[in-house]
């Protein structure tokens, strides 16, 4: 049976926190400047770079960004975001621009670049990660798994340029630089929100520092009492699950199992099983209309699929990119890939993200968890072992129990050989988020929590995605409101929601040869072409850049005032029709919002057509000429 509340006269509703004084006023003793990367308030505090020895010489900057009650401060949130790797500071306007109307009114938040992250403390190592997430690993071959986990250490150590702060990293001393702050603004008592990663961050500050806790909010849990195997073993079970459940879905909807052609199911084992033997060779056509010949690898393909299982639109689309990669198209398979991994599709050579630091994430994780007894050899060979016993269990994503675990049996400095006790919560509220349908943090290690934290309320959703709060969702993002600005609790101490598991699959365009000679078809599939191109999704929308098409030709895009300008070069979304011409994007986000093609085909059809479609009345039109014959609107039946 879950354990009850700590008491059953505790109130539904708490009062909303007296603050001593807002953020604002806090901070006014502090060095305050604009962000690099957002418009929020930053400072920053040069602390011990060891807090074991805080009188030690050595120190370190760590900047805080925050965002201001806009009319009063009913509180101080202290957001911790995931990975661990991923800069604070670089996502704070995302985040902010999520949430709740009304929210950053009456709410202080405060973000932080975490240690190994940032542009002062960042450690990457782009050119080794790519090499590494690339690799085929298999069990199968274990002198080699180890051979490129050694190699990708001591290539991922060497290319970082701030290799000292190795040692300093661990999520104990990041967690005394925010104590660190809060002490410095005068120790206010603070909501801590965790997503994923953050969530054991936020449990072992609230276990180290519950003096400084309002209120815990976990997003995405993490049950810090598993071990390193526990834990991946965890989410590579509920991973394996979770992507059958997402094959299944595209056999029970019509669109899908039309593009598949085949149980889901099957396509995906045929692929993996054609890139066991071998990587496929996929023609990708660069930004000069050059095509070269590029490596689909089985650890491109897993990750993949890892990465889609996080969101809703994520399963669609790389259910999207399977279904082409079934019919003999790659290439979005492999600009997937790409994309995940952060490689550059013009070089295959991995480059630096300024919100994502992938050298962090070993270096806080590796020396934050224990990855087993004696040499870093013996200690791969225990993880491999492991592996095999796991292998019938997980049959198509084997290598999320395993991969970053040898990096971690040979990284040079580990975590301690015990775990931390479960988290117990305490006198504040503690609110449980989790999907089941999350693929890194089982909902399994939220249930536990539950079960064993004082004052713990769970909010749960069926389908959804990884992390649930600020997407725009009625639950949870109105009961972490409510707790958040009125201190009301929720109204049960479990409570369910539902969301899509696949989210809105669209559909592969012109799968039919007989498609070509319909103006009004293509018109349209280079409309949805656009909207479902990898490359135009990881645009940064600011500069000016060009793509390959997946057969051929290329795509220029240009953003404007108003929008985006297409420019089309003999570009072949299909193999057998080139589009040259102009499209212009109008996005105002008003009712002159639109999108217009003007473009001329040659090959399989022939013809100049012009096409419109206006969001505001979701009309079309089409006029020219296709095949010798006057472009026009069929007439309904």
């Amino acid at each position: 049976m879950r354990a009850l509340a700590r008491s059953l006269t505790l109130a539904l509703t708490l009062a909303a926190p007296a603050q001593a004084q807002s953020l604002y006023e806090a901070t006014s003793d502090l060095d305050l400047y604009p962000c690099e990367m957002s418009t929020l308030s930053c400072t920053t505090l040069r602390l011990p770079l060891d807090h074991r020895s805080p009188h030690g010489p050595g120190k370190i900057d760590i900047t805080f960004a925050l965002s201001f009650a806009n009319v009063e401060s009913r509180g101080i949130l202290f957001y911790v975001v995931g990975g661990p790797g991923a800069s604070g500071l670089a996502s704070a306007e995302n985040y902010l621009s999520s949430f709740e109307d009304g929210l950053t009114d009456y709410l202080d938040i405060v973000f932080v670049d975490q240690r190994g992250t940032g542009p002062d403390n960042g450690l990457a190592c782009p050119i080794a990660q790519a090499r590494f997430d690339a690799a085929d690993l298999s069990i199968r071959d274990p002198d080699t798994a180890k051979a490129t986990a050694r190699a990708y250490v001591a290539d991922c150590t060497a290319e970082m340029n701030r290799a000292y702060l190795l040692p300093y990293v661990a999520s104990d001393q990041a967690i005394r630089d925010t104590e660190a702050f809060r002490q410095k603004i005068g120790a206010p008592k603070v909501w801590l929100y965790g997503e994923s990663y953050g969530t054991q961050f936020v449990q072992a500050y609230a276990a180290a520092f519950p003096q400084a806790v309002q209120g815990v909010i976990l997003d995405g849990v993490v049950d810090l009492s598993l071990d390193a195997p526990g834990f991946y073993t965890a989410y590579t079970l509920a991973a394996e699950a979770i992507l059958t459940r997402t094959l299944a879905a595209c056999d029970e909807n019509a669109a899908c199992a039309r593009d598949m052609g085949a149980p889901a199911g099957q396509v995906y084992d045929r692929i993996a099983a054609q890139l066991d033997q071998q990587p496929i060779r996929v023609p990708l056509t660069l930004a000069s209309g050059r095509v070269e010949s590029r490596q689909l690898t089985r650890g491109l393909f897993e990750s993949n699929t890892f990465f889609a299982l996080y969101s809703p639109e994520g399963r669609a689309e790389f259910l999207r990119t399977l279904a082409a990669a079934g019919r003999g198209n790659f290439v979005p398979m492999l600009h997937l890939g790409y994309a995940n991994m952060q490689i550059d599709p013009e070089t295959g050579v991995g480059i630096p993200d300024p919100g994502w630091f992938g050298a962090a994430f070993f270096a806080i994780t590796c020396t934050d968890y224990d990855s087993g007894t004696g040499t870093p050899d013996e200690r791969a060979d225990q993880i491999l072992a492991q592996a095999a016993a796991l292998a019938p269990q997980a049959p198509r994503l084997l290598r999320a129990y395993f991969q970053e675990q040898l990096a971690c049996a040979y990284w040079p400095h580990q975590g301690p050989p015990t775990r931390p006790a479960r988290y117990v919560g305490g006198d504040w509220p503690t609110l449980i988020l989790n999907g089941d349908a999350d693929p890194i943090t089982p909902i399994s290690m939220a249930y536990d929590l539950l079960d064993s934290a004082a004052n713990a309320y769970g909010i749960f959703m069926q389908g959804g995605p990884h992390v649930i709060w600020g997407r725009g969702l009625p639950c949870p993002d109105s009961i972490v409101r409510a707790a958040l600005l009125d201190g009301t609790l929720p109204a049960a101490r479990d409570q369910q929601c539902r969301q899509d598991l696949v989210k809105d699959y669209t559909a592969l365009t012109l799968t039919d040869p007989a498609d070509l000679q319909n103006p009004l078809a293509v018109a349209q599939a280079v409309d949805t072409e656009l909207y479902q191109s990898i490359p135009l999704s990881v645009w940064d929308g600011v500069h000016p850049t060009t793509i390959g098409c997946d057969h051929g030709g290329t795509l220029s895009v240009t953003p404007t005032d108003s929008g985006t300008d297409y420019g089309f070069q003999d570009c072949r979304f299909w193999p057998d029709l080139a589009l040259s011409g102009a499209g212009i994007e109008v996005n105002f986000g008003d009712p002159d919002d639109s999108i217009t093609l003007g473009l001329t085909a040659s090959g399989g059809a022939t013809g100049a057509i012009t096409y419109q479609y206006r969001l505001a009345e979701e009309s079309w039109s089409i006029s020219g000429m296709w095949n010798g014959q006057p472009a026009q609107l069929p007439r309904l039946p």
